[in-house]
């Protein structure tokens, strides 16, 4: 099963982009009537056929549509700092939208080292693990926003801080039945940690002290693992 992505989607008919189109006809052999799977990235999986090949762009012709093809019961977003290495960054993406997540924000903490992330980038990375893993959605990316601005506009009900500051850190399985089929948060901080001050702001906005284990792990891992975490608790 192949999914393809397009968000050029026109009542009865799609439009691949020319690289989609150039995977689906010059890489996998498609021809014209054959059938084929397109996700809109907003949660839609469309079948269809294809019906034409002009100016090295597909056209497609829907044939069913399914609403909410992926959707689940529960919302994680993870905030996290970015990391100086793109490629990590990209990999926390990857990772993150094959165990199903629904935003990511990137915040800027006192000891964050890289100011600016290229969302166009992670976008691209985003959709490519959306498609590799059979999903239908692609999760909101934020740009980087300081973390005080951050806490202060958090809106989801359940909110964690995962920091290695002291031993009043609980495990998240002590809140599954709050995460259970609810909206989740969880700030991931930079290398270096959160400052003390960042923590006892957090604890202001009713964020919870969580650890991840034993393990001290790196940013984009922690990430992922806060990531699977939730979704482990809400597959119980």
């Amino acid at each position: 099963m192949e999914f393809f992505y397009s968000d050029s989607i026109y009542k009865n008919k799609i439009v691949l982009d020319i690289n989609e189109s150039r995977h689906c006809l010059k890489v996998l052999r498609k021809k014209i009537d054959d059938d084929v799977d397109v996700v809109d990235g907003r949660g839609n999986l469309y079948n269809g056929q294809i019906i034409s090949f002009e100016n090295n762009k597909c056209q497609i012709e829907i044939k069913n549509k399914h609403e909410n093809y992926d959707q689940r019961k529960h919302y994680i977003h993870i905030a996290i700092s970015p990391i100086k290495s793109q490629n990590r960054i990209e990999w926390f993406i990857e990772k993150s939208v094959e165990l199903g997540i629904d935003e990511i924000s990137f915040i800027q903490c006192e000891r964050t080292l890289k100011k600016t992330v290229k969302i166009d980038r992670l976008y691209k990375t985003a959709i490519v693990a959306m498609k590799q893993t059979l999903k239908a959605t692609i999760p909101k990316i934020n740009n980087i926003i300081k973390i005080n601005d951050f806490l202060e506009n958090c809106k989801e009900k359940n909110r964690y801080i995962c920091h290695l500051e002291n031993s009043l850190r609980k495990s998240l399985f002590s809140f599954d039945e709050k995460i259970i089929n609810n909206k989740n948060c969880i700030l991931v901080g930079p290398e270096g940690d959160f400052t003390i001050d960042e923590i006892n702001r957090s604890e202001k906005y009713q964020f919870q002290p969580i650890t991840l284990g034993s393990s001290r792990l790196r940013t984009e891992t922690a990430g992922v693992v806060a990531c699977h975490l939730l979704n482990i608790i809400n597959d119980k």
